[in-house]
């Protein structure tokens, strides 16, 4: 099974909703994937997407400790850190979240290991790289450069770039995409859209880190209860979240998720 890599070089884009509709999607065909985030993690030893799933989630933080390398008197600690990042991608079968702080390391990380070759000469399963933007011009322009550094770059072999316009933030119409056609030219690009969530649950799952396929599983009486909620908000909540999770899941299935 290949590895799906959810990124984006700017927060609040929606890179989490993402790899956990990425993650879901992937259940519903019965897949066994690992969810993997490499990104902050507070008090709790959770990121964000693993409070969703807090028990499915394999942490691997955003890196050794600043002074690791001096205190270690080994100036590959941080080389090392990011080996077991490298281990998933040569067996695949994991979506991995990515944070905007982690991936200018994993970057140079991966160079450093010539993950390419080694991956190639392994014939480890194929990475997509899955970048998630809002229809602002320093967002798009964001998704570019991180499709460069990545991509272009050499630094990891992705076969398929997978671009999610997410229009939480409005419409993408008179929003030019040129730059990220030209940064990904020569490989497979896809677009696909993300609409805006208008279901009433929607504050209520963020706020209690719920993930959107354990709502869609419960009934309408659960949902009132578990938010102390009105039956009539939990039933059109209900409705209008699976209506647009349909969608999620039919727009990255044109994918091949």
């Amino acid at each position: 099974m290949k590895t799906y890599i959810c990124a984006a070089y700017a927060g609040g884009q929606g890179k989490t909703t993402l790899a956990q509709m990425v993650f879901s999607a992937l259940r519903k065909r019965d897949l066994a994937y690992k969810l993997v985030a490499a990104d902050f993690t507070d008090g709790t030893g959770h990121s964000k997407i693993g409070k969703f799933f807090p028990s499915k989630v394999l942490e691997l933080g955003i890196g050794s400790a600043l002074g690791s390398s001096k205190s270690e008197n080994d100036a590959n600690a941080p080389l090392r850190y990011w080996d077991r990042f490298g281990g998933l991608l040569l067996t695949g079968g994991a979506v991995l979240d990515l944070g905007a702080n982690v991936v200018p390391q994993l970057v140079q990380w991966a160079h450093h290991r010539r993950v390419t070759h080694i991956m190639q000469q392994r014939n480890s399963p194929e990475i997509d790289l899955i970048v998630i933007t809002k229809p602002e011009t320093h967002s798009i322009e964001n998704v570019s450069t991180l499709i460069e550094d990545v991509v272009v770059g050499g630094a990891l072999p992705v076969a398929n770039i997978i671009v999610v316009k997410n229009e939480v933030g409005g419409s993408f119409e008179g929003q030019s995409l040129a730059r990220i056609e030209k940064a990904a030219a020569g490989r497979s690009l896809s677009f696909v859209s993300i609409p805006r969530c208008t279901s009433e649950l929607w504050p209520h799952l963020e706020r209690t880190f719920t993930p959107v396929e354990e709502a869609l599983a419960a009934t309408e009486n659960d949902l009132a209860e578990k938010f102390g909620i009105e039956i009539w908000s939990a039933y059109a909540g209900l409705m209008d979240l699976k209506t647009w999770s349909d969608e999620v899941y039919a727009q990255l299935g044109r994918v091949g998720i």
